[in-house]
Formats: structure tokens, C-alpha cells, sequence
């Protein structure tokens, strides 16, 4: 049975919807205004929205528009009084799923919730139909590779938990939307997200950006000021870029996750926080450890959940799922969603895609600004992909192939199976491989 989410500022008539719905065997999830609702939403798990039209401060029409920037194919259901009939024939235009008018009976909700459910069935079908291989589809995060799989399986046992994690892959692999994912599959959904990239902050005042500083601390201090922990109160705090992290920091960061509290710069007072803290880096944190620039302590606490994100080129089943997904992300929604023509679709999984997800998001706005109806063809792709030769492409006695990179070739091949082979599981490859975990990292990082 479908979740169906209902929206109103009345309590009582939240109760009696409420009431309702589950008499007729629907699990229900109210909320008393548009702000709550979308928390409710973008946690993920409704089939459909039921909203009163006159609320405040977020009217249905408003809350509709939102929900519809999270969660497109989802129906919404209007309510409204006998005066606004009008109002709600044009919100029907602008996509509302239905409306009733207060009063209305049982039986007409009833009936037009599965209008709606036969609806979500239908667009089901029709998206097997058009992706027969996505297996996994969060939001703005898809997967239909196994190594992929491997990764959305993780993130579902991961989420509820209040476990740090660990997030390692390339740049453009798509750390933050993982680690986002993660947040808004949690208990702390509604609580805030707060993301910050600690290479992009100069080292002398990150210290201040994380912990927070009293008034007169250093030059500047002008006041008392709250840090990024502080900020995430409740929530989830994302490192990006956690190798940049000065030493000293590391061992204040740690010291914070083992006390869950912060003492900010230049005060005596420590103050409690409840923060769920997931790191991303695009090094391995493993060699960082041997060189001496990050702290082993530091490590292992993260490294109890280690989420691997491989990169684009060794996982190309997802490369055209994640095409049209960002077609039907950048499309302006009026028309039909344009289709890749099937010599699009060669040139993008040929391609070796250096800055990984991102750079095929960046390829598909490229097409787009260009597309004047018909198929995304070629000729529309950015030239370097278009145009790419791939070295498997390179034909026999070229001087350009060698034995050293036919043979490295065929060891990362090996490599992958095996670690599909156990899902993932880069302990018991290396077991498997009979090589130690440094090693393994090392071939997988070799390019």
C-alpha cells in the first residue's frame, strides 16, 4: 500500500485524514506546514502528497512547486474550499495530479488516490521500459553497475546508523552527493546538513571556521562567532577534502569525535555537540598515514565505514543511465525529455571521462545548449568526447601500445572481478589476491 503524506495547518482535519487513510490501510506521515513537508519528502519514501490549498506561511501551490524540484513524478492532491474552485482548475493546469473540495466524501478521496497509485504503476513500467538496468535510485543518485551496487547496498545499511563514514573516490565521482544521500536517509533528515571543503579554506582560519572563536581572540574577533560544529547541531557535518587538514586540526577533530564537544578559540568553555561527521578525500588516506601528513588515529576512526567510490570510466553501465538523468534534470520539463541517439550513446561510453560524473553532468548542459529538437546526437557532445579514441581502439603494431600497458590492463581487469566477485569487499579481494590491502589500493589508484 502506498505512503501517502498529508499536508494541512488544521490538526483536527490532520487527525481525521489521518484516521482515514489508515482505516483504508494507507501508511500515513501528516505535517502541519510546507516547510515540515518537505523535510517529510526529501527524506524520501512517499508515493504521494495530499496538501490543503490556503495555509500559511507556505501555501499548497508553493508546496506543490517544491515538492515538485525534489521529487518530479510524484502526484499531489489539492484541497480546497467551494470559493477556490477556480484557483484549483488552474493549479490543475500547472500539474497538480487532482483536487477535491471541501467537504468531499470518502469514497472520492479513496478513488482518486488510486487514480494516483495507478499512475505511479504506469510511470514505473515505462521507466523499466526506458532503464531496464538501473538497480538503485536515490535522489540525484542512480547506480546500475555492480561495483555501484555494491555502494547503494552500503549506503541503506550506513544511513540510519549514526556511524562516521569515510567516502574515498576521484574528484567528480560524486563524494558530497553520496554523503548527502546518506543524511537524507537518516534520523537526522529534518536536522541541518552543513558541507565544507577544508581546502578551500586557508589553514589559519579553519580552526576558527570549525570550532567557532570568543570576542578578542586574535585580531579581527570583533565578536563571539559559532563554528561549522556548532552549525550542525543535531545534523550532519561533511569534511570534504579531509587529507588538507592541518595535523593540529586532525587531533582536535578527533578529540571532538570521541567527547561530542568543542571548545572554540580563545574560550575555556566546552560546549556539547551532536554531530554525525562524514569525511571525503580524493587520496588514499592509507598512504597518507605512511607518509606522516594524516593521523592513523584519525584514520581509523573513519575507516570503520569506508565507502569507495570508483570511478566513471570502471563502471560504464552507469555512464547512459546517468546521462539521461541529467537530461531529465536540465530539460525545461514542457517537452518530451529528448532520447540519445545510439551514436551519442557509443561516443559517451567509449570516452575514459577524467573528471568522472561531473564532467559527463557538464557534457550532457553542453548538449543541451545546443539541441534544437530530434535526437542528442554526436555532433552536439563536446568535441574531446566525441572525437576521443579510446587505447582499446588503437590498432595492432601502433606504437602507441606496449606490452607493460597490455599487461597492466589485463591485472586491473583481474582486479575488478575479483572485487565484484566479493562485493566490494577490498579485505577479502586482497585475501583472494593473496597481495595486503596497501597493495591492492595502490593498483587501483595506478592509472
Amino acid at each position: 500500500m502506498s505512503k501517502i503524506l498529508i499536508v494541512d495547518d488544521e490538526p483536527r482535519i490532520l487527525l481525521l485524514l489521518q484516521s482515514l487513510l489508515k482505516a483504508n490501510g494507507y501508511v500515513v506521515e501528516t505535517a502541519r506546514d510546507g516547510s515540515a513537508a518537505l523535510d517529510i519528502v526529501r527524506k524520501g519514501g512517499i508515493d504521494i502528497a495530499i496538501t490543503d490549498l490556503r495555509m500559511t506561511p507556505m501555501d499548497g501551490m508553493t508546496l506543490f512547486r517544491e515538492i515538485k524540484n525534489i521529487a518530479p513524478s510524484m502526484p499531489v492532491i489539492l484541497l480546497t474550499a467551494y470559493a477556490s474552485v477556480e484557483t484549483a482548475i488552474e493549479a490543475m493546469k500547472s500539474g497538480i495530479f487532482d483536487y477535491l473540495t471541501k467537504p468531499f466524501k470518502v469514497d472520492d478521496l479513496i478513488a482518486c488516490l488510486k487514480r494516483a497509485e495507478d499512475r505511479i504503476s504506469k510511470s514505473a513500467v515505462t521507466a523499466a521500459i526506458s532503464e531496464p538496468s538501473v538497480k538503485y535510485r536515490f535522489e540525484n543518485f542512480i547506480a546500475s553497475s555492480t561495483l555501484m551496487t555494491s555502494v547503494c547496498e552500503t549506503i541503506q545499511k550506513v544511513a540510519p546508523t549514526a556511524a562516521t563514514v569515510l567516502i574515498i573516490g576521484e574528484s567528480g565521482t560524486g563524494k558530497e552527493v553520496i554523503a548527502k544521500t546518506i543524511h537524507r536517509n537518516s534520523t537526522r533528515a529534518r536536522r541541518p546538513w552543513v558541507a565544507v571543503n577544508c581546502a578551500a579554506i586557508p589553514e589559519n582560519l579553519l580552526e576558527s571556521e570549525m570550532f567557532g572563536h570568543v570576542k578578542g581572540s586574535f585580531t579581527g574577533a570583533v565578536a563571539d562567532k559559532e563554528g561549522l560544529f556548532e552549525a550542525a547541531n543535531g545534523g550532519t557535518l561533511f569534511l570534504d577534502e579531509i587529507s588538507s587538514m592541518p595535523l593540529h586540526l586532525q587531533g582536535k577533530l578527533l578529540r571532538v569525535l570521541q567527547e561530542k564537544e568543542i571548545r572554540r578559540v580563545g574560550g575555556t568553555k566546552s560546549i556539547p555537540v551532536d554531530v554525525r561527521v562524514i569525511a571525503a578525500s580524493n587520496v588514499n588516506l592509507e598512504e597518507a598515514v605512511v607518509k606522516g601528513t594524516f593521523r592513523s588515529d584519525l584514520y581509523y576512526r573513519f575507516a570503520v565505514i569506508t565507502i569507495d567510490i570508483p570511478p566513471l570510466r570502471k563502471r560504464p553501465e552507469d555512464i547512459i543511465p546517468l546521462a539521461r538523468h541529467f537530461i531529465r534534470t536540465e530539460h525545461d520539463g514542457v517537452s518530451p525529455a529528448p532520447e540519445i541517439s545510439a551514436d551519442a550513446a557509443k561516443a559517451l561510453t567509449a570516452y575514459d571521462w577524467p573528471g568522472n560524473v561531473r564532467e559527463l553532468e557538464n557534457a550532457i548542459k553542453h548538449a543541451l545548449t545546443f539541441y534544437r529538437g530530434g535526437e542528442i546526437t554526436r555532433e552536439l557532445l563536446p568535441q574531446k568526447i566525441a572525437e576521443y579514441k579510446s587505447a582499446q581502439n588503437v590498432p595492432e603494431g601502433s606504437t602507441n601500445a606496449s606490452l607493460k600497458s597490455f599487461l597492466k590492463q589485463k591485472e586491473r581487469e583481474y582486479i575488478e572481478q575479483i572485487l565484484s566477485n566479493t562485493g566490494g569487499d577490498k579485505e577479502k579481494a586482497a585475501e583472494t589476491l593473496k597481495v595486503n590491502l596497501s597493495t591492492l589500493y595502490r593498483k587501483l589508484s595506478d592509472d
